[in-house]
């Protein structure tokens, strides 16, 4: 152990309150607190001023300028400034804060979570947000400097002296050097108000509010120590978000107003709030004195720090961004669309509901159902309201027919609405809302039909022929159905009376329930030759759900008739799906015997015809021309 030392002895005892300060604007009612003890801002006098407190449980009353002295807080009140948001202004010293320690001041809640060789730790919370720092910081309008872990000795103690910081003491008592199995092992033994503890020469243990290591004893009367004070002290303020300073008719933005100061009379100051169109939307006076008065609009508190004889201002701007107008805020649409039951290719009736969420009327407002590409719409799908209150509730009936199934998206319910807005330049703004895509489970349906056709594959020109269509539902219920044929060139064709000429499109409607057929005859008579060929198609919701070609050979008649047959073969197709996606396809081929007419054709030279001969075969020709047309007319006839 080594001898003789110098002894410094470093003795500084401070107040327990007084280690920290905190001043500004605190809103009442507000509080302050230390642990369990807290001090309640409750009301002001507008006639003098004075302030009621409630201090745990104790109601007390401090005049403009008096002092309120508790055994953790010194608090002086400076100034008051009264109005639809109520604020005093003052000053205060607080106790030092350990780890642990909780502290309010006004919204500002603070926990000191850390005090070490690595600093400073202080969780804070305003409102719902909370925030972790590690030094000195700025949140929302809270000022907070912060100073922890302060050496407080460095040096050599002689037995029983002691240290002292801020009111606690710890006192050198004894020391003792043990012989153990593995070497001699140093301790030192300080005293804490009535508990001993005892250091390793080269630990370091917390003792009370110290971080005390020992570094080396020398004999039994001396040790040197590190000693570091864990208690935190600071210095805080609450601060406006603005001050500044205005002449007569100035103006200066203000959150999202603009703040003009008009003219004064006397102590009075008179101000209005205007919008970016510099539309008054509020004015109000304020009074300049030690109780003031103060002005709140929109999220906007304005208080009056002094008047200067020039008529200047100083002012000071409180902005609450949660309460500053948004039209978000104000005005709201919640849409819905509720429907029930749903089936792919069924007719629903579904229910949209529009709700006025918001705290403002809504006026013209305009509902519109956008439906996907896999919903169609069967009835309107807008809808107008001249004006919705908030909390109304509107409904409209749509009639929707989805064309796909499983978890299909049906669509979206837009609404537009125009909405008092005191920070638009016309008063009014033209709002958006949407419901979002809506998505609902739809069953699967069956929608398929089976389509045969009968004709004959050679027919004579001007010979009169028929052309059968079969078709058989194969669906799970009854869908609206059309039979499509094209009649191609070179054909009239007849069908329940009427008379379709070449080219044009026949559509049939039908009507068939699970399982049943219907049959649709056409008498086709061809005056051209030449194949023919027929486009037959099914259409339902979905689009083309089947569809074949009949191709017919027409021939010139002929006076020879063979006697033999030729078997001719007609194919049938049918089509059916199976939930939308799954196509199935058949071929049947019916064979049937007709017989084939045979045109012998022969080829001699052609002498040369005078113009004479020409013109009597263009005679000819033409009364023969006339004899056809007669003939279809006749046919026409005969056949209604």
């Amino acid at each position: 152990m080594k001898s003789g030392v110098v002894l410094l002895l470093l003795l500084i005892t401070l107040p327990i309150v007084g280690a920290s300060t905190f001043s500004g604007y605190l809103y009442v009612p507000s509080k302050l607190s230390f642990n369990n003890s807290t001090v309640t801002f409750e009301d002001i006098s507008i006639a003098n001023g004075s302030l009621l407190l409630d201090v745990n449980s104790s109601m007390t009353v401090v005049n403009l300028g008096g002092i309120l002295k508790t055994s953790w807080l010194n608090l002086t009140y400076l100034r008051s400034f009264t109005g639809e948001k109520t604020l005093v202004y003052i000053s205060s010293t607080f106790p030092y804060i350990f780890p642990g320690d909780k502290l309010t001041l006004g919204p500002y809640r603070i926990a000191l979570l850390y005090v070490g060789e690595k600093g400073v730790e202080v969780k804070v919370s305003y409102r719902n947000e909370s925030k972790t720092f590690k030094s000195s910081f700025k949140f929302h309008n809270l000022l907070f400097n912060i100073s922890g872990y302060r050496t407080v000795y460095d040096g050599y103690l002689r037995l029983n002296e002691s240290v002292s910081f801020a009111g606690y003491t710890i006192t050198f008592t004894s020391a003792s050097v043990e012989n153990t199995s593995s070497g001699f092992v140093e301790r030192v033994f300080f005293r804490f108000e009535n508990e001993t503890i005892g250091i390793p020469v080269g630990n370091e243990t917390r003792i009370g509010p110290f971080d005390v290591k020992v570094e080396e004893l020398i004999g039994l009367n001396y040790t040197k120590v590190l000693v570091h004070f864990l208690g935190v002290s600071f210095n805080a303020s609450i601060v406006p978000d603005k001050v500044f300073e205005l002449s007569p008719n100035q103006t200066t933005p203000l959150g999202p107003y603009l703040l003009r100061y008009d003219y004064h009379l006397g102590s009075k100051v008179h101000i209005s709030l205007l919008n970016p169109c510099q539309v008054p939307v509020a004015s109000g006076n304020l009074l300049v004195s030690n109780v003031s008065s103060s002005f709140y609009h929109g999220g906007i508190t304005l208080i009056p720090l002094s008047l200067y004889p020039n008529g200047t201002v100083r002012f000071a701007a409180f902005i609450n961004q949660s309460a500053v107008p948004s039209i978000g805020k104000l005005a709201n649409v919640k849409a819905f669309l509720y429907i029930t039951n749903a089936t792919q290719y069924r007719v629903l009736e579904g229910t949209i509901r529009i709700i006025n969420d918001g705290s403002v009327a809504l006026s013209n407002v305009t509902v519109v159902f956008e439906p996907s590409n896999g919903v169609r719409v069967l009835s309107s799908g807008s809808f107008f309201i001249k004006r919705l209150e908030p909390g109304k509730v509107a409904e409209f009936k749509v009639k929707l027919m989805p064309l796909e199934s499983d978890n299909v998206t049906l669509g979206e319910v837009r609404v537009t609405a125009v909405a008092p807005y005191e920070l638009a330049c016309g008063g009014y703004t033209l709002l958006r809302f949407s419901s979002g895509e809506i998505v609902s489970h739809v069953k699967p349906t069956s929608l398929g039909y089976f389509l045969s056709t009968f004709a004959p594959s050679n027919v004579s020109l001007y010979r009169p022929f028929n052309l059968t269509v079969v078709v058989k539902s194969l669906s799970s219920g009854l869908f609206p159905l059309n039979l499509t044929i094209n009649v191609p060139r070179g054909v009239a064709v007849a069908i329940d009376g009427r008379v379709f000429a070449s080219g044009s499109t026949i559509v049939v409607p039908l009507s068939l329930g699970p399982n049943e057929t219907s049959s649709v005859a056409l008498t086709v008579v061809p005056y051209t030759g030449g194949k023919k060929v027929f486009a037959v198609r099914l259409s339902s919701i979905p689009g083309v759900v089947n569809e074949t070609r009949v191709t017919v050979n027409v021939v010139s008649p002929t006076p020879e008739r063979q006697p033999s047959s030729t078997p001719t073969s007609t194919v049938l197709t049918i089509t059916e799906r199976v939930n939308s996606t799954v196509t199935v396809t058949k071929s049947l081929t019916e064979t049937r015997t007709t017989y084939r007419t045979v045109t012998s054709t022969t080829t001699t030279s052609v002498p040369y015809v005078p113009f004479k001969t020409k013109a009597l075969w263009f005679g000819v020709g033409l009364i023969l021309g006339v004899l056809v047309i007669v003939a279809l007319a006749w046919f026409e006839a005969r056949s209604s």
